[in-house]
This record gives structure tokens, C-alpha cells and sequence, in this order.
């Protein structure tokens, strides 16, 4: 049946049927997500605001911690168009702002004894051959790119483990980033995680989840491996100390701040909690607001008559216009992949590595793929052959697939963008016609 793709789309996204239950199945799935927003949330954000300040990259420029939405109601005519949600990003940078300024953000939030410390650091210009590469506002836009938008992202393409360290030696190692650099943010990262999972830290830890935390000398221990496959433990004794102090035999001098035995934060009226923290929390519980509304972010732009029938859907034709891409995508490897390669498994493995060369370069919302943007083709497709022929494809046959796409690839990644803000794009503008 030539239209089945376009059929079973419109059953499990677009439908009336398949709307409904989706968003029952928001309600039935809550526990879990607020659980996973819990644990990754704190984690990220908290990583993010600690080595913003180590590598003068402003709060407001990482993501996904600059990445947000609130929900409004459409107007009478948006819905006339099918559109049932609107999703506007949220402005950080007017509701907080600390995160727009180091200056603002190091004194609304940190005591004032240990300010002039960190203004020192955030503030401070690299220098051509003094400054390690990661550590100033000169570096190369693929690396500042990758440490503001990529490097979390790693994280949930990977497990925190072996893999997730390998997938970060192969990206980095193709952007000029020394090993140190490397090593300290996968440390931070990893110690952070490791501290939600084995203590409980206020502003961290997970109620109900945290363990208490196990202490030895007045300081907190978590077990951690570290960036070169070292098992050992880590001891802390706040908060800060994990994301921005110096801890010996995992942060490199110079990667990190001595730290008093006391916090270091500002407790506003002895008790509350600092501006940073309360943002942290304030993100999670909108994340957890607006759960009851992806559905209707997956179902916008479909008027009820299409909900009601697939034939009349446009989502479902643009659904069905990037299946068929795909489609050809996929015939094209099958003819390129010699017999010996041929085998199901590998020709899966070659088929999602091309579908990969099209769209990591081409996505339209989802954060974390700036560091793949930023890249050059040539670092891309070194990157690109790496990662591959460690997955165990064969690298002169990825060499020629590549070679082969070079012809195609710039203009099916503009096609891709272009179909897929089709529907959206006319929806929006016909709501706003007289």
C-alpha cells in the first residue's frame, strides 16, 4: 500500500484516537518523568553554572540550561489552523540577570570574601600560547561550540561510562582541544553525578533517592572513575567545591578554585537558598507544568477534519515526504555497500551512519548538535569516519560513502530543514491573515 507509512503516522501521532491516548498516558507516566527531570536537571544545570565561570562562557549561553519553554493558549484563529499549543522560549536573560553578566552573577550569588577570586577568573582574557585551549574567549568556534552545546549532549547519547568517555575522546580529539580540557569537564561532569547518586547535597540530591552521604574527616566520599580509567574516591565537603574547586588528582591546577571549609554561597536572610539554586528549581518544576502539553506540541498544526482523516492530514504528507527521502537515502547505500559488507546487521550499521551525515548537521530545534554544526565538512567527516569505523564498519567503504553523498548532502540537508518547517510555517501565516 503506497500510503501505509503516511497511515500508521497519522494512527500514533496524528489521529484523534491517537491524541487522546498519548495525553492519558502523559498522567500515567508522571512519576517517571518527574524522576527523570529530577536527576537530570540539577546535574546539568549545576555542571553548566560551575564551569561557566572556569571557562567565561556566560549561564545564558549553555545549553540546555538556557533551554526552556512556556505554554500559552492559541488564539482563536491559531486554532482555525490547527494549532493547539504555543510554545514560547523562555527569556532567561530578562527573568534572570545574573546569567547575562559574570560580574552580576558572581555577586548576587557568592559571599562576598570569595568574590574577587572568581571575578578574577571569569573575567580573565586568553592569551595566545599561554592560556590552555577551552579556557578563553578566543578559542576556536567549533571548541567554544562544543563546550556550550555539545558536551552535555554526549551525555544522553551515552551511557556515563566506557562508551560515553570514548564518543567524547573521538569528538574532541578533532577540535583542537587539549587532553586537560577534556579530562577536567568529563571529571566535573562524572563527580556531580556521582554526588546526586551516593550523598545528598542540598540543591543536588534526589528526596527519597539520594543516599545519606557516607562522610570520613569532616568531608562527604562518593566513589568515582575518572577521565583516564582511574577508580578511586572523591571527597568534598559542599556543593560549590564540586563544581568550581580544586580537588587533587581529578581537577588540574588551574582548573579549579581552593575552597574554604565553609560555603561559599549567599544564603539570603541566613535561609534561602542562593539565586542559582532557586533557578535550578524553578526550571524543573515548569518542565514538570508542561509535561500534560507535549502532546498537543506533537499534534499542533492539524486541523480537526485532519484528525479525523489521514487523507486530508498535511502532517501526515510532510511525514510521509521526509519517509520517502529516507527511503531513497537508504536504496542508494544498499547500492554503494559491496557483498562482503552486505550482510543485514552491517547494512543497518552503514544505513544509519549516512542517515547520521545528514542530520546532525540539519536539525531544527533539538539543543546539543552545535558542536556538529560548527564543525568544518572536513572535521565532520573525519569525526564522522572515526566514530564509525570504531562502531567496526569498514573505513574505506565509509571513506567512499561519503565521498559519494559529498554530491548530494548540502542540498538533501536544506530539503530536510525546508519540509520540515513546511506545515508549521504555512499554519503560523495564515493565523495571522486578515
Amino acid at each position: 500500500m503506497p500510503n501505509s507509512i503516511k497511515a500508521k503516522y497519522h494512527a500514533k501521532v496524528a489521529s484523534d484516537d491517537a491524541i487522546f491516548i498519548t495525553w492519558t498516558r502523559t498522567f500515567e507516566t508522571r512519576p517517571l518523568f518527574a524522576e527523570m527531570v529530577w536527576y537530570l536537571v540539577p546535574v546539568f544545570d549545576l555542571s553548566e553554572l560551575g564551569m561557566g565561570l572556569l571557562y567565561s562562557i556566560l549561564p545564558v549561553d549553555y545549553e540546555p540550561l538556557n533551554v526552556g519553554y512556556t505554554y500559552e493558549r492559541p488564539t482563536r484563529e491559531e486554532m482555525d489552523q490547527g494549532i493547539w499549543a504555543r510554545f514560547e522560549p523562555i527569556r532567561f536573560e530578562k527573568l534572570y540577570r545574573w546569567m547575562t553578566d559574570f560580574r552580576t552573577y558572581v555577586v548576587e550569588n557568592f559571599k562576598e570574601e570569595f568574590q574577587t577570586d572568581l571575578l578574577l577568573r571569569g573575567v580573565q582574557k586568553a592569551i595566545y600560547g599561554v592560556t590552555p585551549w577551552g579556557r578563553g574567549v578566543y578559542d576556536p568556534q567549533v571548541v567554544r561550540e562544543f563546550l556550550r552545546a555539545t558536551f552535555m549532549k554526549l551525555r544522553l547519547l551515552r551511557t556515563p561510562d566506557v562508551s560515553y568517555l570514548s564518543t567524547l575522546k573521538s569528538i574532541v580529539s578533532h577540535l583542537e582541544m587539549t587532553e586537560t580540557t577534556r579530562d577536567h569537564v568529563f571529571n566535573r561532569l562524572t563527580m556531580i553525578t556521582s554526588a546526586q547518586m551516593f550523598a545528598f547535597v542540598l540543591g543536588l540530591g534526589v528526596l527519597g533517592k539520594s543516599r545519606l552521604t557516607e562522610v570520613e574527616n569532616g568531608m562527604g566520599k562518593i566513589p568515582m572513575i575518572d577521565a583516564k580509567g582511574n577508580a578511586g574516591e572523591v571527597k568534598f565537603r559542599t556543593l560549590e567545591h564540586l563544581q568550581i574547586g580544586l580537588i587533587l588528582g581529578v581537577v588540574p591546577l588551574g582548573y579549579g578554585l581552593l575552597m574554604p571549609r565553609t560555603p561559599v554561597y549567599k544564603m539570603p536572610e541566613g535561609k534561602k537558598d542562593p539565586p542559582l539554586a532557586r533557578f535550578v528549581r524553578e526550571k524543573a518544576k515548569t518542565i514538570l507544568r508542561n509535561a500534560s502539553y507535549f502532546t498537543f506540541a506533537h499534534a499542533n498544526y492539524n486541523k480537526p477534519e485532519e484528525m479525523a482523516d489521514w487523507l486530508k492530514s498535511e502532517k501526515a504528507d510532510q511525514y510521509d515526504m521526509l519517509m520517502k527521502y529516507r527511503e531513497l537515502i537508504e536504496r542508494w547505500v544498499e547500492g554503494q555497500v559491496p557483498s562482503d559488507e552486505a550482510n543485514p546487521l552491517r547494512l543497518r550499521q552503514y544505513k544509519s551512519a549516512v542517515l547520521q551525515a545528514v542530520s546532525w548537521r540539519a536539525k531544527r530545534h533539538a539543543w546539543g548538535f552545535g558542536g556538529w554544526k560548527a564543525m568544518t565538512e572536513d572535521q565532520f567527516m573525519k569525526w564522522w569516519l572515526d566514530h564509525w569505523s570504531a562502531q567496526g564498519l569498514n573505513v574505506d567503504v565509509l571513506r567512499k560513502l561519503y565521498e559519494g553523498m559529498s554530491v548530494w548532502l548540502p542540498r538533501i540537508r536544506e530539503e530536510k530543514l525546508r519540509l520540515g518547517e513546511l506545515v508549521k510555517e504555512k499554519r503560523k501565516r495564515l493565523a495571522l491573515a486578515p
